[in-house]
């Protein structure tokens, strides 16, 4: 959470424009530098004035962010596995890579379990018995 006089600063930094969108993604208002762009749109940015695992974020380019959104090597930076972003680093495409998977979830595709074993307590099966 943060305080007002925090969130005042940051709508007179970023624009109020900015800050209403900031508000309605994360909760939250945020400024800093923008570090890089992914192949899909995403904004990355950092600023290290913010509480310590506050300082990096990302501004997703799709009005339905998905975490999946995000590049591998960008997912490793923002997790903090490596402190260069993926601009610096030397990154060469390996041939087993592949397209990310899309989330299913709710949709058509979404993966569902069943059972393959046989129910331990058979269902009762009531007879009826013909009128006399």
């Amino acid at each position: 959470m943060s305080t007002i006089g925090r969130t005042i600063k940051n709508v007179m930094k970023v624009g109020p424009s900015n800050a209403l969108k900031q508000m309605n993604n994360i909760s939250d208002t945020k400024w800093g530098a923008l570090i890089g762009i992914d192949r899909n749109g995403n904004k990355f940015f950092e600023n290290n004035d913010e509480v310590s695992g506050r300082e990096r974020w990302v501004e997703f380019a799709s009005s339905e962010p998905e975490a999946a959104d995000i590049d591998p090597a960008w997912h490793m930076w923002i997790a903090r596995l490596v402190q260069e972003p993926p601009t610096e680093m030397d990154i060469k495409p390996q041939k087993w890579w592949g397209e990310p998977t899309p989330n299913f979830t709710g949709s058509r595709k979404a993966f569902r379990t069943y059972s393959t074993t046989k129910p331990k307590v058979t269902a009762w099966e009531p007879t009826v018995l013909a009128r006399q």
